[in-house]
């Protein structure tokens, strides 16, 4: 009576416990057949715990057959290595493909026989995360490599970054023989740029959010120019960090430093006449609709049309700008600088300072910073909304 009962209770526990139970044997002469599975088993593969224990060949139509010969193979291993079988595989059940975790302790028989006394658990709905967050992470790097663009962490106080693939094709560096850091980009960071990039750090820490464009020097000798653009947070430990993105850019620059040194210059400015800065204005405004976090800012003067004012003012914005800044004029008296840096701050500091230098040398202005929304659908759109 006892014995019965004790039977009886260690089937509801079995059957209570997630997935399946089973001991599962095979004979020195390499047959397989199950001595236990519990009820839950017909959740893991669709079939009852008593067809199994008749007949385990309807394994080979469960589980998915690109997995079955790797699942034979790990329990051959299992016995013959003693140790702990462990598998993730698929399997077809009820016409849908699922994932079963299967574990089981390996113990040898005097006979020559084994055992696998172990549990079998659904993990489909795991699995499928694990598999989209593979997939989203493949396409991110496809995404990084199409685009020149790299992701990376930065730790202000150990100074130690982790770096996407990507970054370490933008630096021309091994990823094998590299450890990522801050000194090791500044390093490679073009002399004449150091200073902008350490003040951009400095900056990111009081903003939040910072960007800077600097050239890096190759071990060949090549030149790029990179655009980081970071975001400052703190983390659960107080850790300062700083997360960012890093684009290749030499091919913009290069095109418009082609395009300073070819003409097309205003006379009244000598600033791009109004076809270039159309022209530039647009390329810059495609960059943003397919890179929106790189932001979109022109500043835009409005002042007399004359010769005189138009040269004052120019000389103004010429001191006041940034050497990768593109002014240009688009007649009428209306200049429009398009900004080389995302930062707002930094921006308005310039707007500012050509404000203040045109009230001073009596200059009639109206002048006016635009950021670009992801709503534009023209760069008309933000002079526009700059002009009114």
């Amino acid at each position: 009576m006892n014995t019965d009962k004790s039977r009886v209770n260690l089937e509801l526990l079995a059957n209570a416990v997630p997935g399946a139970l089973y001991q599962l044997e095979r004979s020195p002469d390499g047959e397989l057949k199950f001595n236990y599975v519990s009820q839950g088993v017909e959740a893991i593969f669709g079939c009852s715990a008593e067809a199994l224990s008749h007949d385990i060949n309807l394994l080979s139509n469960i589980i998915h057959p690109d997995d079955l010969q790797s699942v034979l193979k790990s329990m051959h291993d299992s016995a013959r290595y003693k140790y702990r079988w462990i598998k993730e595989y698929r399997v077809i059940r009820n016409g849908k493909e699922a994932w079963i975790y299967g574990h089981a302790v390996t113990i040898q028989q005097d006979d020559g026989s084994t055992l696998w006394n172990g549990q079998m658990l659904d993990i489909t709905e795991r699995k499928m995360l694990e598999l989209k967050a593979e997939e989203n992470q493949r396409n991110l790097m496809l995404a990084e490599r199409v685009g020149g663009l790299g992701h990376w962490q930065l730790d202000l106080k150990t100074g130690l970054s982790k770096w996407s693939d990507t970054m370490y094709d933008l630096h021309g560096l091994n990823k094998a023989k590299t450890k990522p850091s801050l000194a090791l980009v500044m390093d490679k960071t073009h002399p004449e740029d150091r200073q902008a990039l350490t003040e951009a750090i400095e900056a990111v820490k009081q903003s939040g959010a910072r960007d800077v464009e600097h050239r890096i020097m190759l071990a060949d000798g090549e030149i790029r120019w990179l655009r980081e653009s970071g975001i400052y947070r703190t983390n659960d430990n107080g850790q300062e960090i700083i997360f960012g993105t890093t684009q290749d850019i030499t091919d913009y620059k290069e095109l418009e430093l082609k395009l300073r040194q070819t003409g097309g210059s205003d006379e009244n400015t000598g600033f791009y006449n109004r076809r270039l800065m159309l022209q530039s204005l647009q390329r810059r405004f495609s960059l943003f609709q397919a890179h929106s976090e790189y932001q979109y800012y022109v500043l835009v003067v409005k002042v007399a049309d004359d010769v005189a004012t138009l040269k004052a003012t120019s000389h103004i914005l010429r001191n006041s700008i940034r050497d990768y800044d593109i002014p240009g004029s688009l007649g009428n008296g209306l200049i429009v600088v398009l900004m080389s840096t995302l930062s707002a701050d930094r921006n308005n500091e310039c707007l500012n300072s050509v404000r203040e230098q045109l009230t001073q040398q009596n200059v009639k202005h109206k002048i006016a910073l635009e950021c670009a929304q992801v709503t534009d659908l023209r760069f008309d759109d933000v002079l526009v909304r700059a002009l009114h």
